[in-house]
């Protein structure tokens, strides 16, 4: 017999997490786990975190291989020099860290969506590398120390980032980096020479965006704003776009700001220069790690790429979201959308677009093991709204007013149904002709990839998507249930062929196996799962989308053995009663019903903060973990305050519960299905036990 947990004991108060694991039971640990997700047949099992979520360093933390001090950004994570932090999560079940966009941001604007596709987020640098011989020792820790001042704890078990702090301590200690290298230069220091040498292979390398994004950098400063839209001056509006053109007024001004502004504009590019190298370092040790990290296609553009490809663009369109902006009103992203007529030339190769849309796609993936596809129905048939269109109007929701678009006015509709846009139908090609290439060429398998798929979906995209290439989606599991969403189904055939029938002579299907889908209860755009339990619909009967929250499912899916009917009956009474136990039972039946999860920071750590509540809150984006975010983690499991997640205790139900479903359906024999079960289970006891031990 199973006796691991007995689901009428699984009260919100029982816990089992009492202390962090010691250094020598942590491989051990992440082992047994493995073994757990090995036997529920899920195969990939990611956390998804931006790369600002992530924790401050501590002082005096080293990295592991190059023993290199790692002093991050104190007003902002970092997804580079984590170790810590992923091995953690790796010892809880988690293969893969599923981060947001990793470009540079634009001004006044902290949306990761919005960021470059070609420059990188310099607040993300580790500064605390640039005071080694590998940097040139560039900065030193008093230069560092002057200005990257820790804020305040929150006392919460989440910081805030503050983005326009990161972005001033980015800015001033990289101006004295930059001042220091000359300076090391000019005397002839060795290090600088080499660091010299590797920064001129880095310019030659990506010459083809690197110094027109530098000059654009300097014109924003010029212009008080990267929003050239609104630049005074016509020819730093379209300054790239004259220039290649023949324009020799154009070219006068972009020489004028080389010559200038060089430092400015050298500075640029050797920030540039430092993330990409620290990034590429970071890749090289979670190579020795194993640790997998997720990039984030994004689907829109920075103001940055925007202007430096000006021709690569639709005239007045843009791609937005038909639905989902306040009060169910369109969503104006304000992204230009890639010009259809400019995607393939007449024999068949790339055209201006379709170039940035393949370099876009080839430089997301770069330095990650997979890609999530931001809003892939963007790539296919996107909805989109000609600009000078748009009136606001207000709309009031549940008591709020919020200025929202005139849908009588506003000229939109689905890139397929605007053939004045797209009279060749090109767009549905992007993503067998495009994307799919320039995935591949980067070594990554598209049927692997996590394609966000949600939303509204048109008849062009779902025959593209589907049929056509037939790409996994993202399955969303929340008020629905995870066994009918997440497997495919097949009529049962008898011997002979035929398909069976029941006793109302309506033929008889069955789940076969796991979908590829990626399946989730929320993403970094829902608030925390926790949330849910307090929405009125969940405890609905009359509504659909409460089923699978339902106590009676729950508790017959994980408790499905017909000898443990009684047993069913408490677990089942205990979901219905306690609060805690109905969310635990959601997170298990996820784990029991699909091939790839994912589950959020803010779950796993029982933040109740939404990261991105899509409602233009000042905190949009910016909630983060804490530097001692394991220390909270264990002292929430003991005080049973918040709902962290348990994730031996959640597994081992999981893991019960497939074992009483191959009893259920006759696939196995009672023995048999246990006994394969039963050492798994124990293994979970064995750390639940371990972790119950006070800290000593």
């Amino acid at each position: 017999m199973l006796g691991v947990f007995s689901y009428n004991n699984m009260h919100s108060s029982n816990l089992n997490f009492k202390r962090k694991l010691k250094e020598e039971e942590k491989p051990k640990m992440e082992a047994d786990m493995n073994k757990a997700f090995d036997y529920l047949g899920v195969k990939n099992r990611a956390l998804i975190i931006h790369g600002s979520v992530y924790p401050d360093s501590k002082a005096g933390v080293k990295n592991y291989y190059t023993k290199e001090p790692i002093i991050r950004n104190h007003y902002v994570g970092s997804p580079y020099n984590q170790r810590e932090f992923n091995k953690m999560a790796k010892m809880h079940g988690f293969n893969c860290m599923q981060l947001g966009p990793n470009g540079e941001l634009c001004k006044g604007d902290n949306s990761p969506y919005r960021a470059s596709i070609y420059a990188k987020n310099p607040i993300f640098i580790n500064y605390g590398e640039l005071t080694t011989d590998k940097y040139a020792n560039i900065l030193s820790k008093k230069d560092i120390d002057e200005i990257n001042i820790k804020p305040e704890k929150s006392g919460k078990n989440y910081e805030m980032s503050d983005f326009d702090e990161a972005k001033e301590v980015n800015r001033i200690l990289m101006d004295k980096a930059y001042d220091n290298f000359q300076t090391k230069l000019e005397s002839g220091d060795i290090n600088a020479k080499k660091l010299n040498n590797e920064f001129n292979q880095f310019k030659k390398d990506n010459d083809d965006w690197l110094e027109k994004y530098a000059v654009f950098h300097v014109l924003s400063d010029i212009h008080e704003t990267d929003n050239f839209h609104k630049w005074d001056n016509p020819i730093d509006r379209h300054l790239d776009t004259l220039k290649k053109r023949g324009n020799e007024e154009a070219q006068d001004r972009y020489n004028t700001i080389l010559d200038r502004s060089e430092k400015e504009v050298n500075e640029y590019m050797f920030t540039q220069f430092i993330v990409d190298k620290q990034e590429k370092a970071d890749k090289a040790e979670r190579d020795r790690d194993g640790i997998k990290y997720i990039g984030d296609l994004l689907v829109g553009f920075s103001y940055a790429d925007e202007w430096a490809h000006e021709d690569a663009f639709a005239p007045g369109w843009k791609i937005g979201a038909e639905f989902g902006g306040p009060c169910n009103s369109p969503q104006l992203w304000n992204n230009p959308l890639p010009d259809p007529k400019k995607l393939f030339n007449e024999d068949g190769t790339l055209g201006k677009s379709g170039k940035l849309l393949y370099n876009k796609v080839k430089r997301a993936t770069e330095n990650v093991e997979n890609i999530r596809v931001d809003n892939v129905m963007g790539l296919v048939d996107p909805y989109v709204y000609k600009a000078d269109t748009v009136h606001m109007v207000v709309g009031v929701h549940e008591g709020r007013t919020y200025n929202i678009a005139d849908r009588s006015q506003l000229w939109g509709g689905n890139l397929s149904n605007i053939k004045e846009a797209d009279p060749d139908g090109n767009y549905r090609k992007v993503l067998h002709n495009i994307v799919i290439p320039a995935l591949q060429e980067n070594g990554i398998n598209p049927k692997e990839a996590v394609w966000e798929n949600l939303g509204e979906q048109s008849g062009t995209f779902k025959h593209v998507f589907e049929n056509e290439e037939q790409l996994p989606g993202i399955i969303v599991t929340t008020g629905a249930r995870t066994q009918d969403l997440c497997f495919d189904w097949a009529p049962v055939r008898e011997e002979n062929g035929e398909i069976r029938k029941d006793n109302n002579g309506n033929e008889v299907w069955e789940k076969t196996a796991p979908k590829p889908d990626w399946s989730l209860i929320g993403s970094h755009d829902n608030p925390p799962t926790a949330e849910y339990l307090n929405q009125s619909w969940i405890n609905d009967p009359n509504n659909s989308g409460s089923t699978g929250w339902m106590p009676e499912y729950l508790g017959g899916y994980l408790c499905p053995d017909p000898e443990k009917a009684n047993e069913k009956d408490r677990f089942t009474d205990n979901i219905r009663r306690n609060p805690r136990t109905r969310l635990k039972a959601k997170y298990a039946e996820l784990m029991r019903g699909t091939q790839n999860i994912q589950f959020t920071f803010s779950d796993l750590f029982a933040v109740d903060k939404t990261y991105n509540p899509r409602d233009n809150s000042p905190d949009t984006w910016k909630p983060r973990l804490t530097e001692d975010y394991e220390d909270r983690y264990h002292q929430d499991l003991i005080s049973e305050e918040k709902p962290v997640m348990n994730m031996p205790e959640l597994v081992s139900l999981a893991v019960r519960a497939k074992a009483g479903m191959e009893v259920a359906k006759n696939i196995k024999s009672k023995e048999k299905a246990y006994s394969e079960a039963n050492p798994i289970v124990d293994s979970m006891k064995h750390w639940a036990e371990v972790l119950k031990e006070p800290e000593g």
